[in-house]
């Protein structure tokens, strides 16, 4: 039986190097270091303990050191692995527990401490060997090693229930049980009598149970590191997204100062020197003219007419203030209708929704959003009709922009037609934009969340 369960120790520990490398290399958490550090001091501890393995290692150094001081060699360094996989167990167990991250100070005096101890019992396993008294080791070991790790491990986990992860309880009842077998066996390995037989059988169970609780910490672990990591990297693509849309911001609102500042330049400027002109064309016409200059003269009152209105609908395209004044669907209907007058294009608009929930600076996003796409079927699609549908769906906004014309395609006509102004305010507006296919003409598609159109 003794046997099956130091196979099944040697055999976990050797598991768990591999395993625990693997981790290290793959998410880099130096837990997993140590831990790999600590089983295989481990599985050199383990492997001490059985005769074969022990006098084998011992008939190394008797041609050396003779037999007596190998014997002595070999129970220092016996008791000096014993220290080295404790003391890697513990800095492992503190990085388990994530002590580094909430008890900063403890932490580094723990971490001290271990070097010091590992230090100071490798220059006591040194003054030993050459005293020829692995006795005075073996004390040393007893009753100044030992408490001070037994009193490491009560503080550490004080500090783990106060501040580890859910992941904590697995560690801490298998750890608890690995610390009370290893003390057991340690009592009934010198204490001869309490008549224990085999009392290593203890350290291998107690090996073993850790193991397995580990394995359950640790799944628990990788899973809380999984949804951390998950979480971070959400954060950082959010705030990418924002830094996005606020730039986005910016110079879409830059852009609409300035169509604002081109439509009064207009208005107030231009359009009031026509009207000067025409007034003074006016008043030349009254005067006494040959019949032939009254007729130059009534066309030129004509084509500066003609200018005084296509300044005001570029004025009025610049600037829609029929949005303000009537809402975003009256101005569309407007501009369409107005459209129909200049152009040879039937624009069919079918609303689901007269009065959508749209923040006054989203609806001059969507306002602008149509007439791009209206703009690119008079320049590029050779279409008689184009149909508008706005209706919504679920708790979206979805448009759809239709003709029945040639087609024409995002990617060959990207460049001067206002794609990429589209997807820049369509992305600003969280939504999605896209090209459907259709057997002729061109059909575009845009969706937005409400709560995107209208937020809080």
């Amino acid at each position: 039986m003794s046997e099956f369960i130091w196979n099944m120790a040697v055999s976990f520990q050797l598991l768990f190097i591999v395993i625990s490398s693997v981790i290290f290399i793959y998410i880099r958490e130096k837990s997993f270091k140590y831990y790999a550090l600590y089983n295989i001091f481990l599985v050199i501890y383990v492997l001490s303990r059985n005769d074969s393995h022990y006098e084998a290692f011992e008939r190394l150094f008797i041609g050396w050191l003779g037999t007596k001081n190998t014997h002595i060699f070999t129970e220092i360094l016996s008791f000096y692995v014993q220290i080295s996989f404790y003391n890697l167990y513990t800095i492992f167990a503190l990085y388990f527990l994530d002590l580094q991250k909430h008890t900063k100070k403890y932490f580094s005096r723990v971490l001290l401490l271990m070097r010091a101890l590992a230090v100071l019992f490798f220059i006591l396993g040194i003054i030993c060997g050459f005293l020829k008294d692995d006795d005075l080791y073996i004390s040393l070991y007893t009753f100044l090693y030992l408490p001070i790790m037994l009193t490491v491990f009560v503080l550490s986990m004080i500090r783990a229930i106060k501040y580890s992860g859910k992941h904590r309880h697995f560690f801490l009842f298998g750890v608890t049980t690995f610390v009370c077998c290893a003390l057991i066996a340690f009592i009934g390995s010198f204490v001869s009598s309490l008549g224990m037989e085999n009392p290593i059988v203890y350290f291998f169970v107690g090996i073993v149970i850790e193991t397995i609780f580990f394995s359950l910490g640790l799944a628990y672990k990788l899973k809380l590191l999984t949804v951390e990591k998950n979480r971070i990297y959400n954060q950082i693509t959010k705030h990418k997204h924002q830094q996005e849309i606020s730039k986005l911001q910016g110079l879409i609102e830059g852009e609409e100062a300035e169509r604002e500042r081109l439509a009064r330049d207009l208005h107030d400027g231009i359009a009031g020197d026509l009207a000067a002109i025409k007034h003074h064309l006016c008043f030349l016409n009254q005067q006494k003219q040959l019949p032939e200059e009254k007729e130059q003269m009534d066309e030129l009152i004509q084509i500066v007419d003609k200018s005084v209105v296509q300044i005001r609908e570029i004025s009025h395209n610049l600037s829609p203030s029929s949005i303000t004044n009537f809402g975003l669907i009256k101005a569309i209907e407007n501009y369409c209708r107005k459209t129909e007058q200049h152009y040879p294009l039937k624009i069919h608009i079918e609303v689901q929704d007269e009065n959508p929930e749209i923040s006054e600076r989203n609806e001059i996003h969507i306002y602008r959003i149509i007439q791009e796409l209206i703009n690119n079927i008079l320049k590029h699609a050779d279409a008689t009709d184009a149909y508008l549908t706005i209706r919504q769906h679920l708790s979206e906004l979805i448009i759809h922009v239709e003709d029945n014309g040639k087609g024409f395609s995002m990617d060959s006509h990207s460049d001067g037609i206002g794609f990429g102004n589209i997807a820049s305010r369509v992305k600003f507006l969280n939504g999605s934009f896209r090209k459907l296919d259709t057997q002729k003409g061109s059909c575009f598609q845009i969706k937005i969340h409400h709560q995107d159109l209208n937020p809080i």
